[in-house]
């Protein structure tokens, strides 16, 4: 990908927010404290509000990831939403996880289509 970093605050942002997502998701595996998903919220608004309008190389290449990691955070929200005891069973933790593994795994990618890892 030959996008410049030099002097582009727009990118250099997305790749900060892209560590935060990526933090977030591990923090989210290893505790499964719910109250992270709060910031993850914050974290994929952001991304989003930055990708969907970046008409750049960097943005359009990792459309296909990009869009992973919304739909998967998409999902996780609606199932936690939808569950209707109040206490997550297993079926949603394992989804939750699943979503969650999907996420990091679409991050990683997009880092790597950027030469970070």
């Amino acid at each position: 990908m030959a996008t410049d970093l030099v002097g582009n605050e727009t990118l250099q942002k997305f790749i900060v927010l892209l560590s935060d997502l990526n933090h977030e998701c591990a923090d989210m595996l290893a505790t499964g404290k719910i109250e992270i998903l709060h910031k993850m919220n914050k974290t994929v608004r952001e991304m989003y509000d930055i990708q969907h309008t970046g008409t750049e190389e960097a943005y359009t290449a990792i459309e296909e990831d990009a869009q992973a990691i919304y739909k998967n955070f998409n999902a996780i929200i609606a199932m936690l939403k939808s569950n209707e005891s109040g206490s997550f069973d297993k079926a949603t933790n394992v989804a939750v996880k699943k979503f969650l593994q999907n996420i990091f795994e679409a991050n990683v990618r997009i880092l790597s289509a950027y030469g970070l890892v």
